[in-house]
């Protein structure tokens, strides 16, 4: 009635869009324990990248705009160091395994599902059996 009860927003950027389609509109606040996420991604990446590094990248995805859940923020954490190129040898088991573990999670409920496809398809290109 009048737009008196709708409390979605409109997204101003494309950054607003993605956070939308992720989370819906409006999206959660945030609710992220990164002490835990920290934890999390150490495991994803079997301990081969040092805690220090997990926690700067931790606090500085959490300082931004996306309202991540604990196990959002633990898989985007683990994302940015699988997607470098350097690291890709040093991962390539380990990847097997953060996806067997984000399959888990994702049929928990404990993921948001446009973060899992995220996360496939850029493992999926960079760590592919290759002729």
């Amino acid at each position: 009635m009048f737009g008196l009860f709708n409390k979605k927003k409109k997204p101003q950027n494309a950054l607003d869009e993605f956070i939308f389609a992720i989370y819906g509109n409006p999206p959660p606040p945030k609710r992220a324990n990164v002490g835990q996420a920290v934890g999390m991604a150490n495991e994803l990446l079997m301990g081969i990248i040092g805690e220090k590094e997990i926690s700067n990248q931790a606090i500085a995805l959490n300082d931004g705009p996306i309202p991540y859940s604990t196990h959002d923020l633990a898989l985007s954490i683990a994302l940015n160091f699988f997607k470098q190129p350097e690291l890709v040898p040093q991962l390539f088991e380990d990847q097997l395994l953060a996806r067997m573990t984000m399959l888990e999670w994702l049929q928990e409920g404990l993921l948001a599902p446009l973060l899992v496809q995220s996360f496939e398809n850029v493992l999926y290109k960079l760590y592919k059996p290759g002729p």
